[in-house]
């Protein structure tokens, strides 16, 4: 996934960020310090706020999986039932007829509902991945503006001309 690439690139630029910021330079005024401390802590909390969502997307696939499976176990077991009632009322025609209806009635019933819950799943989980989307595009804006800043702030500091030193 990109997002964990870019995690992993910012963590190596902090690991080096101390190298490449406090590094003096005769004659260069200003310095930057990266305070690492609050720099992991920022991406411990992205890492550990990354996998929640992941985690609650396969919740979400998992659980419309059950609820398949619920619907088409439910809709064998209606089926048996309605052929179990069908032999027993084999006698009459009328009754037969009858069985049969309901059993289509039965199967009807158990299409439109186990569509309506694969229905109902789907959109929920459409929506876990939309926020999750979201919430990897937010990261991943932070990350290439933070990656701007520190591009910037190194070209700026590379360009100044040193300050003449006074006698």
């Amino acid at each position: 996934m990109e997002i964990l690439g870019l995690l992993e690139e910012l963590e190596v630029m902090g690991e080096q960020g101390e190298k490449w910021y406090t590094r003096v330079i005769p004659g260069f005024i200003g310095k930057t310090v990266l305070d690492a401390e609050e720099f992991f802590a920022m991406l411990h909390q992205l890492r550990s706020s990354l996998p929640e969502e992941m985690t609650t997307a396969s919740e979400v696939t998992r659980e419309r999986e059950r609820i398949l499976r619920e619907a088409r176990e439910e809709r064998a077991n209606i089926l048996q039932a309605a052929r179990q009632q069908a032999q027993l009322l084999v006698s009459s025609d009328e009754v037969i007829k009858q069985a049969e209806q309901r059993a289509e009635e039965m199967l009807d019933q158990a299409h439109i509902d186990g569509e309506a819950i694969r229905a109902e799943a789907e959109t929920w989980a459409r929506g876990i991945v939309e926020r999750l989307e979201n919430y990897v595009g937010r990261i991943s804006a932070t990350i290439d503006k933070t990656r701007k800043a520190l591009i910037t702030e190194t070209t700026t500091r590379r360009t100044q001309p040193p300050p003449l030193e006074e006698e």
